[in-house]
């Protein structure tokens, strides 16, 4: 009885331990499941705020349209240049109707008024202007201004000439558009009947204009937390008011500069997520107390040969080939056993297979990628040559000549692919010797600490670096060149920086071109930072390999990065 007891315990912890990870992945599930519907809330609530915004601006802009209308019309100007008391009448009232008609044009109930400072009158739609010059002397801007006096409104003026800003009473006309806050409560109340929130619109110093089922004290509360906070044009938050969530969204007006704000109670949305989670958690619980009873029946004959079993795959998983299954169960798992044991065993002879095949593949494609950059480099050697002795430049084609030599006592070790630093740093030095003597207008500086010169990296890795830098980049500016090597080494990482002041790439053209040099080869790229990129790759780790940026200089920046090897650190 002790026994089976004992038993029991085991197979209990067992399934404690298994149900463990699904609690806890269902844990982060809902939490990631809360987040998702957090930011679904907050994207589709800012998205209807976004929308309500628009259509507001977009009704105020129409009504901004309008002040450039009324000053092309030649109406006013008619009626300043008229000295007959009835044809101004006549014309006064040819304006009101055009007014009225403009008026009309808009879904919110607005006034238009036009000052004339030269009559000292006044004239809107609903003869309700009065000529005030204290009035337009301090209150006329360029933009939509709130008065929060008596009936609140905003207000936008537009002058007759546009230089007339600065001392008002010197304008033709000034036109004036205003419309009353109630327009956007009507909005706003709109607005709230299609959903949860409760929007109101918000600008620092000012009451806000609420629908009229506001809930104004928390509102009020709301708005102090904004006040303390820098917002930007679109944005939201998870505010705390009265020991509840609010989701706020808020879209700033391109036209009013005032924010329209909405908050949403979250305790209210997630309760079905809630709801979900406790009775995942009461399922949790049944199916511990089944998988009890269940234990007892299957734990000898089925779960001891599949532990086993599962040890042996995780085994053979980790790299442990040699791996065997000793264990006779005198059941059908006898015969999965047998089978795994021989699966092991014809795993282990071909990975030996694929792994000595996969270290000749690379040495083969190292000297294929290196033997594709050694025509290219003696074809411009050949052709510097060529133009040297055209112009007579005898000691230039020698110094070519000598260093075309030592480059091929170079490249002709065939029999390591392999190089130290410092034998690459002289073989670029030769190269940029002979540009010189055919350029004679860049300077270049190598700069590599000590410690890295016997490090080993692949030959010609450098070499087209600079290469492409002095044609491409310095050969094609008008100003004169410097080009710089240095070198770095910390943390188990080597770099080599190579640094020209040419014409330079966009970031774009950047971008593009690294993203090229790491995706396989086509006909139309040049092969030189490939085979250089490629063959970092297959020499070193994944890390390994170019990085383009714009240089300090003006031109381009080329990185040269690998990590050390544990040969390099001794």
């Amino acid at each position: 009885m002790r026994w089976k007891m004992n038993i029991f315990k085991k197979m209990v912890l067992f399934i404690i331990l298994l149900l463990i990870p699904i609690v806890v992945l269902y844990s982060f599930s809902n939490r990631v499941s809360i987040g998702v519907v957090e930011e679904e809330i907050q994207n589709s609530n800012l998205n209807r705020v976004s929308f309500f915004t628009s259509q507001m601006d977009n009704v105020v802009n129409q009504l901004s349209i309008i002040p450039y209308i009324i000053n092309k019309d030649y109406s006013i100007q008619e009626l300043l240049n008229s000295k007959q008391e009835y044809e101004q009448l006549r014309l006064q009232e040819a304006i009101v109707s055009k007014l009225t008609i403009l008026s009309a044009t808009s879904n919110w109930s607005n006034r238009l008024t036009i000052y004339l400072p030269k009559l000292k009158q006044a004239i809107s739609n609903d003869y309700s202007g009065v000529y005030d010059p204290a009035f337009l002397r301090h209150n006329i801007k360029p933009n939509w201004e709130y008065y929060p006096e008596g009936d609140s409104y905003f207000a936008k003026f537009m002058l007759s000439p546009l230089i007339s800003y600065k001392n008002p009473e010197d304008a033709e006309a000034i036109t004036e558009v205003r419309f009353s806050r109630q327009n956007i409560m009507n909005m706003l109340a709109d607005y709230k009947q299609d959903g949860n929130g409760d929007p109101f619109l918000y600008s620092p110093g000012y009451e806000p204009i609420v629908n009229g089922a506001s809930n104004r004290a928390l509102i009020q509360e709301l708005i102090a937390y904004l006040n303390k906070q820098t917002l930007d044009p679109l944005g939201h938050t998870i505010v705390e008011l009265g020991k509840e969530k609010y989701l706020v969204n808020y879209v700033q007006s391109k036209s009013l500069g005032w924010y329209v704000v909405d908050y949403v109670p979250l305790q209210q949305i997630l309760s079905p997520i809630v709801k979900s989670r406790n009775f995942f958690y009461g399922s949790i619980a049944l199916l511990l107390i089944m998988s009890v009873v269940v234990s007892l029946l299957i734990y000898k004959q089925v779960q001891i040969p599949i532990k086993l079993l599962l040890r042996g795959v995780q085994g053979i998983q980790s790299g442990k080939y040699g791996l065997r299954l000793n264990h006779n169960p005198n059941n059908e798992f006898e015969y999965l056993f047998s089978r795994f044991n021989e699966m092991a065993a014809e795993i282990q002879i071909l990975v030996e297979k694929v792994y000595m095949e996969n270290i000749r593949f690379r040495e083969v494609k190292l000297k294929q990628l290196q033997s594709q950059i050694n025509p290219h480099f003696l074809y411009n050697c050949l052709f510097f040559i060529k133009n040297m002795i055209a112009v007579g430049d005898k000691e230039a084609a020698t110094e070519m000549v000598l260093n075309l030599g030592e480059y091929f006592r170079h490249i002709t070790k065939l029999e390591n692919t392999m190089t130290t630093l410092q034998e690459e740093l002289k073989m670029v030095q030769n190269y940029l010797n002979i540009q010189n003597l055919r350029m004679e207008r860049f300077h270049y500086e190598i700069d590599i600490p000590e410690s890295m010169m016997q490090l080993e990296i692949p030959r010609l890795l450098i070499q087209p670096i600079v290469e492409n830098a002095i044609l491409h980049g310095i050969g094609k500016s008008e100003r004169y060149g410097i080009l710089t090597i240095e070198g770095e080494r910390q943390w188990g990482e080597n770099k080599i920086i190579i640094d020209d002041n040419g014409i330079g790439m966009s970031p774009e053209q950047l971008a593009e071109l690294q993203h090229k040099i790491s995706m396989p080869m086509d006909q139309e790229m040049s092969c030189g930072l490939w085979n250089v990129h490629q063959r970092l790759l297959y020499q070193f780790k994944d890390n390994s390999g170019l990085i383009l940026s714009q240089s300090p200089t003006g031109g381009v920046r080329v990185v040269l990065k690998w990590e050390e090897r544990e040969s390099d650190r001794t």
